[in-house]
């Protein structure tokens, strides 16, 4: 297989930190890369975390993901073995994705592991320009205590301590859940979820760029004429989009809109899985502002709750 320059990270939920025990890609016959461990992890689902340069610079696609950590909240370690979909991650490094920055083609320079309560684990390929795409799901198994004083040579008793102090340190809410025993465990792969839909233009600006953040932190961006010619096709819910623009003057403004989880769901949910649905944006440049609505088979529905905000690139 062709190799490719790829290094991997890691994250996990805010407020919901772990620490990685031990964690190796596996690619090619021999090769392996290890994901970086030695601190507490939440920076943010689908975030960048710790970045490790080592090994071979150029790589195969990995076949193989395995990964033990802790879940502090949960007091609680996962561990698993992955079969990873290679043909797709090598189609996809290979490949690229249309930039408008990088000579016309971007390429995926990361593999992020999310690790999440419940044991979830999700893989996404990263490049620059905010682009982002999800390469696989998996579920780690609980086990038993791990000796952690292979990580860390000097500790002297237990790790319990340092889980107490880590606890410690979390919010009011994710204190209040560990008490009365609802960590939210279905949530991250709630977010998952995929509907039939498009962004479809409206309204009386030139649009010259879109960027779309999805809430399972899929990231894509659209420019030029391939505006015109985006799909209906299997995408998880919104939770923000910028849109770049030309007010009369052709100057270029970009309008951010953040999207209500709770209303952005419920909305997204009234279509049907044989249904196809249309984001219409409509932007008025005399307002500088961007309404949006989801546009069903029968109905439109207006979102009501999204935040906005426009300014000169």
């Amino acid at each position: 297989m062709k190799k490719y320059d790829w290094i991997p990270t890691e994250c996990a939920p805010k407020n919901y930190p772990i620490q990685i025990y031990k964690g190796n890609f596996y690619y090619g016959d021999k090769g392996s890369i290890y994901v970086p461990d030695g601190r507490d992890v939440d920076i943010g689902w689908g975030e960048v975390g710790s970045i490790n340069i080592a090994g071979d610079k150029l790589k195969e696609a990995p076949h193989t993901l395995e990964i033990t950590w802790i879940s502090f909240a949960e007091k609680k370690n996962y561990t698993g073995k992955f079969e990873l979909d290679t043909k797709k991650i090598d189609s996809l490094f290979a490949a690229g994705y249309p930039s408008d920055i990088e000579g016309g083609v971007g390429n995926y320079k990361m593999i992020k592991v999310g690790m999440a309560p419940g044991g979830d684990v999700v893989l996404w390929l990263s490049g620059v320009r905010n682009k982002q795409v999800e390469i696989g799901h998996y579920k780690a198994k609980p086990i038993g205590d791990l000796d952690w004083k292979k990580v860390y040579p000097d500790l002297e008793g237990t790790f319990d301590p340092y889980i107490n102090d880590v606890i410690k340190g979390l919010s009011d809410t994710v204190k209040d859940q560990i008490k009365n025993h609802t960590i939210p465990f279905n949530y991250w792969s709630g977010l998952r979820k995929r509907y039939n839909w498009k962004p479809t233009f409206n309204g009386n600006a030139k649009v010259v760029r879109i960027d779309l953040d999805y809430f399972n932190k899929e990231r894509d961006f659209v420019f030029g004429e391939n505006l015109n010619k985006m799909i209906v096709k299997p995408s998880a819910v919104i939770e923000e989009l910028s849109v770049y623009w030309l007010d009369d003057k052709n100057r270029e403004l970009r309008t951010e809109v953040k999207f209500d989880e709770h209303e952005a769901f419920d909305i997204f949910s009234k279509l049907q899985e044989d249904e196809q649905g249309e984001l219409i944006i409509t932007v008025d440049k005399e307002k500088s502002d961007v309404t949006i609505k989801l546009k069903l088979k029968d109905s439109e529905i207006p979102f009501q709750r999204i935040k906005t905000q426009s300014f000169y690139k």
